[in-house]
């Protein structure tokens, strides 16, 4: 298996973007590329990399700005559009001018912007329990909750707290800066209130599928309208929303047969 690289990349003057990259041996792999949801990091798709599934494919997984190891500006909207476009100015730069997309939650929604922003490039979409409606705002929702000056002052100390019993996570998301928080939910759940977002979801003009921990299997509305409208929808076995770090053996699998199906 080809080596796994940590590496940062210069976007103009200010600002990094962090990725973990792994070549595949044969010429002309295709790129795979996971975008992380909120408070998470690029490390949420780290079994992705020791992956025998993925063997034949190019694979990179980057830190949204404001997040993990990426640059963390004062400066800067944190809004679901801007982070597309460094994301898709990054791919651009290491020479993946082709796509698939894999997303996870807050980060379906940086997909669907990544992909309207660059439609020849994106190739299809896997939208791992990606936000489509406002029910989908079960942790931005709660940061909301308080101002942003209380958020800061002491908000997400005690938001914080209640993460403790999700170690791996709260590793991640101590890492995010506050103002990338509080400014990322206050645009996932303006994006997800738009009734609009799930027919823009289902209209996108390229091969996709919705992938549900089974464990949330008849939770949320959405999953009906995605059926009825038949998109493809998966399960990934004894999981939740965190799926890549609860059964990745099963999510890849599924990831590889849909983009390789006709």
């Amino acid at each position: 298996m080809s080596q796994v690289l940590d590496e940062v990349i210069q976007i103009g003057k200010d600002l990094q973007v962090a990725y973990t990259r792994r070549e595949a041996s044969l010429q002309d792999a295709p790129n795979l590329v996971f975008i992380h949801g909120f408070g998470s990091s690029r490390e949420y798709f780290k079994f992705a990399f020791e992956n025998e599934t993925l063997i034949d494919y190019n694979l990179i997984s980057l830190d949204l700005i404001g997040f993990g190891d990426s640059s963390k500006p004062d400066k800067f909207s944190y809004e679901m559009s801007n982070q597309a476009a460094f994301m898709i100015q990054v791919l651009n730069e290491l020479g993946m001018s082709r796509f698939h997309i894999c997303a996870h939650s807050m980060g379906g929604l940086v997909a669907m912007e990544m992909i309207s922003q660059s439609p020849p490039q994106a190739l299809s979409f896997i939208n791992l329990e990606g936000n489509l409606t406002l029910d989908d705002c079960f942790v931005t929702g709660e940061i909301l909750e308080v101002t942003l000056d209380d958020f800061l002052d002491s908000g997400r100390s005690k938001f914080e707290e209640g993460l403790r019993e999700y170690p791996s996570y709260l590793k991640n998301f101590q890492k995010a800066s506050s103002l990338a928080l509080y400014k990322s939910a206050d645009d996932t759940v303006r994006l997800s209130s738009s009734p609009q977002l799930i027919e823009e979801f289902i209209h996108l003009p390229l091969k996709k599928c919705y992938i549900y921990g089974e464990k949330n299997k008849g939770t949320y509305p959405a999953e009906k309208t995605l059926l009825n409208n038949k998109i493809s929808v998966y399960y990934v076995r004894d999981s939740d929303h965190t799926m890549a770090r609860q059964n990745p053996t099963h999510l890849y699998s599924i990831v590889n047969k849909f983009i390789t199906s006709s």
